[in-house]
């Protein structure tokens, strides 16, 4: 059963960080401008993902530290404090879009008033969590966005050309053009961002605490953040390949979570629309619920406050009415009128220029023996997390610019 937990903790990261709104509408825009040639940027950004997720369930295991923790000591306070503020607001921000999606999509189901039916997703959503335990929203989460799988399905069906697709896994494309240059660039590094979202970090080494995982559980966790980063990684390709079949050819550039949701169900109709509607919906809202707990993680973690998802309410008074006011921001926004495809758009960069700030302390204490012991990063851990490091920093310097020249990607 613990096995089975740990699985679903990697299952509801991945999908609720890759397969989220932003990257659902992103990667089919990436691929309906450039087919399969940003492939590549999803193979990177999972390889870099898998590296920093095993270190933080380990570093969360050995050294008992979740990452606002190791953020607050490597970092310094007042540059700590400064990245718990951007954290949070990017978590804000993210939680906002979800559930702005989530009404979307009910809305499209059933036609009822897209405003009516956000509220109720704003009270029923904070209640499920309330009243559940941390595994119980693992589970329902993490396992109902299986569904997803038949975006991956109408992707084969539809016969993708798999030559085109290698080819797609070189980064060196060619491209004619100077805008559609700078298009390509902000593309890509929109789609590493989206796998590498910070939150799913905080997420998961929280959970791993949550769990109570041991060192002898150490041996799952590198299967844990495998199995669910590349699970999100192929429904992730399985969206950019349907962007590529159904968009590319007709020149059609997709703007809304619907037509992506139509992508899903093409070969079949309206037998597997449900059915892609009920996965979005776990994946939504499985993201949703991630960025607002892990906003309550970043606040509790950083000032040595009481948290956790299975203790009882008042025993940690601040950590749980901080989650819901992450809830009640976040609908309240969407509410004014703020386009939740917006804050995508801008979540993503946003995101990519603060995650230097996260992923270097997390290197720093898998690297340290005196905290880690025998399970010290090895030196292939090492240079593999600098390697990707190195990465994120470029990529981190060129994201805002890129947003401004494209206007956020636009064609």
């Amino acid at each position: 059963m613990k096995r089975l937990l740990g699985i679903t903790l990697g299952i509801m990261t991945a999908l609720g960080g890759f397969v989220d709104l932003g990257q659902i509408v992103f990667t089919t825009q990436a691929g309906a401008l450039f087919g399969y040639r940003l492939l590549w940027a999803i193979v990177l950004g999972t390889l870099a993902i898998i590296a920093y997720m095993e270190m933080c369930g380990r570093v969360a295991v050995v050294a008992r530290k979740p990452v606002f923790a190791i953020v607050r000591d490597r970092l310094g306070k007042p540059l700590g404090i400064a990245m718990l503020v951007a954290s949070n607001l990017l978590n804000l921000l993210t939680c906002a879009a979800e559930l702005g999606g989530l009404a979307i999509i009910v809305h499209l189901v059933t036609g009822w008033p897209e405003r009516t039916v956000l509220l109720g997703i704003g009270v029923l959503l904070p209640l499920l969590v309330y009243v559940s335990k941390f595994q119980w929203i693992e589970r329902t989460f993490g396992l109902s966005g299986l569904l997803m799988i038949v975006f991956a399905v109408s992707a084969i069906v539809l016969h993708p050309d798999w030559k085109a697709a290698t080819v797609g896994l070189n980064p060196f494309a060619h491209i004619t053009g100077h805008h559609q240059a700078l298009l390509y660039a902000y593309f890509a590094v929109g789609i590493f961002s989206a796998m590498l979202m910070v939150y799913e970090v905080h997420f998961y080494s929280s959970g791993a605490i949550e769990e109570d995982w041991k060192v002898k559980d150490l041996s799952e966790n590198f299967m844990v953040a495998s199995l669910g980063s590349v699970l999100g990684s192929l429904l992730t390709i399985a969206l950019l390949a349907l962007g590529t079949l159904l968009f590319l050819p007709n020149h059609i550039f997709p703007e809304q979570l619907s037509s992506a949701l139509v992508a899903g169900a093409w070969p079949y109709g309206q037998k597997m629309l449900v059915l892609a509607c009920l996965g979005t919906l776990a994946c939504i809202g499985g993201a949703a619920i991630e960025t607002a707990l892990s906003g309550a993680y970043n606040i509790c973690q950083f000032f040595n406050w009481p948290w956790g998802k299975n203790l009882p309410p008042k025993s940690a008074k601040i950590y749980t009415a901080t989650w819901v006011g992450m809830f009640v921001i976040a609908l309240i926004t969407v509410l004014v009128g703020v386009q939740p495809l917006q804050l995508v758009n801008f979540s993503i960069i946003f995101g990519m220029a603060i995650m230097p700030f996260t992923y270097y302390p997390i290197l720093r204490v898998a690297a340290d023996r005196k905290l880690m012991g025998k399970h010290v990063n090895t030196r292939f851990d090492t240079v593999v997390g600098v390697v990707f490091l190195m990465l994120i920093v470029l990529a981190a310097a060129a994201a805002i610019p890129l947003m401004i020249l494209t206007h956020s990607g636009q064609p």
